[in-house]
């Protein structure tokens, strides 16, 4: 009696493809092109470690999880709706290709006042290659070839701008020390130090470009094994040798420094991760941190950064031991009496900024327990508070979320903010918030929202306002944090 019906499903699925996300499907989320199916649990890896287990404990711990009802009223991915989120993926990706310019670049940011001095406005240049490095890294999660021109070009006008970092120390007469050279602009072929806010960015792209993580779902998802050497990419890597180490370079940058010798002299570059003073575990956006201070969103992009370096094989826990704890400390700083997060430590709590804290303290936890697996510590574990932060600020989502609001912030930047719960419910395995799907309530705006040229553009965000408003919106849209992959590689055996 029922053949009719299956029939006809059998049809629509031939038709739409592997592009169709059904009504309750699991955390890969919407793929555009990307063949096989979304949905399948990673298995439990060589190392002990169970991301499926990690994932269900950390969704519990505000109640609610992956399995609440809730919203009777919310919209279902039914075939009209789908059918416009992954049309709305495609147009967003060709805006996104068109807006690059003719050097391969997508353009700096641009602020109205400086980093270290706030009282002196004006039209500042800053984070020369932030922009670009997000844009290669949103097309690769959109499933764009490294091959493709467009990234390639977005490649070599990087490598072009980044040949010679390292090689000079702090700022010169011709960069502050936020990678911009002021209202002059910048110039060309200045030699100087990344940012933290562009080495993060890089080092995504790094990562994305290279290892496909577009196309990695969880049936597919055995990762290259971990090198046993930082300045190696494993051996079945697609990242580049000098990529790689490049790669390094930056990662030292944002932990725990590098020596740099010239002749005779050698100079150490202290890394930029705070590790002094009440901001103890935090990051900046800028490279200097002489004051000792950080904040909440520079922080959370560089755990993202090292998170996917991880992901890529780079072994972190020999590098920065400490990085991921003290990391969360300041995390945790950061959050209010209500379970809030403030931008920075003292802040109010808003919702974009207790997206960034929950999602932070989910991959410092994630990824201290991975480094306990690989290194076979027993006593390597997550301390029990980032537990109970994550609850209080999870509970604090609960109450606030609202897919077109960014609760308390008096600036809404809501694309960004949409982006931060992504990675909150993608990390966690939380399908509901405040009673509303988060991913769905989320989608149906973008659609709603995205232009006819197939932007999305964000009043209240950093200039370039379409290219930042466009990543964070088709990131959300491809639920871009892979949820984590253990590594079957055991590593050295004891004596090796």
């Amino acid at each position: 009696m029922h053949l009719p019906r299956l029939l006809l499903a059998a049809l629509l699925c031939l038709a739409l493809g592997p592009a169709l996300a059904q009504e309750g499907e699991g955390d890969e989320g919407i793929e555009v092109s990307e063949d096989p199916p979304a949905g399948e649990a990673p298995a439990k890896g060589d190392d002990g470690y169970d991301p499926e287990e990690a994932k269900k404990k950390n969704a519990g711990l505000a109640g609610g999880g992956p399995e609440d009802e809730g919203d009777p009223d919310a919209p279902k991915v039914k075939i009209d709706l789908q059918t416009k989120i992954n049309e709305a993926i495609k147009r967003g990706v060709e805006a996104l290709k068109k807006m690059q310019d003719k050097d391969g670049s997508w353009g700096p940011v641009r602020a109205q006042q400086r980093y270290d001095n706030p009282n002196e406005k004006g039209n500042f240049v800053r984070d020369e290659l932030g922009p670009t490095a997000w844009a290669l890294y949103t097309l690769a999660k959109c499933g764009v070839e490294a091959s493709d021109p467009v990234v390639q070009n977005g490649l070599n006008w990087i490598t072009s701008r980044t040949e010679t970092v390292f090689d000079v120390v702090g700022g010169t007469a011709q960069q502050d020390a936020n990678g911009g050279q002021g209202k002059a602009g910048i110039k060309k072929g200045t030699p100087r130090s990344l940012t933290t806010y562009e080495s993060a960015a890089i080092i995504l792209m790094t990562e994305a470009v290279y290892t496909k993580s577009a196309k990695l779902t969880a049936k597919q998802a055995k990762r290259p094994p971990y090198s046993d050497n930082a300045l190696k990419p494993p051996a079945k890597s697609k990242i580049p040798e000098d990529v790689w180490r490049r790669m390094h370079d930056r990662i030292l940058w944002l932990t725990v420094g590098r020596k740099v010798s010239a002749g005779k002299t050698t100079t150490t570059i202290a890394g930029t991760h705070n590790l002094g003073g009440k901001n103890k575990g935090g990051w900046r956006y800028g490279q200097v941190q002489s004051d000792g201070d950080a904040d909440l969103s520079a922080t959370q992009f560089v755990l993202l950064a090292l998170r996917s370096a991880c992901q890529a094989g780079y072994p972190l826990e020999k590098t920065a031991p400490k990085t991921w704890e003290s990391a969360a400390q300041y995390v945790k700083n950061c959050q209010k009496s209500d379970g809030g997060f403030g931008y920075k430590i003292g802040g109010p709590s808003y919702a974009s900024m207790t997206a960034c804290g929950i999602g932070s303290l989910l991959i410092c936890k994630e990824q201290i327990e991975l480094a306990a697996a690989r290194t076979k510590d027993k006593a390597m574990k997550p301390p029990a508070w980032i537990d109970d932060a994550i609850k209080n600020g999870m509970a604090w989502l609960d109450k606030h979320f609202d897919a077109e609001r960014n609760e308390a912030a008096e600036r809404q930047e809501l694309f960004y903010y949409l982006y931060g719960v992504e990675r909150v419910g993608d990390l966690s395995g939380r399908r509901e918030f405040n009673g509303k799907d988060w991913y769905l309530r989320g989608a149906t705006m973008l659609v709603e929202r995205q232009d006819a040229d197939g932007k999305w553009i964000d009043p209240s965000g950093f200039p370039p306002e379409d290219v930042l408003g466009t990543c964070f919106a088709l990131l959300f849209l491809k639920r871009a944090t892979i949820p984590v992959v253990t590594f079957t590689d055991p590593g050295p055996k004891s004596g090796e």
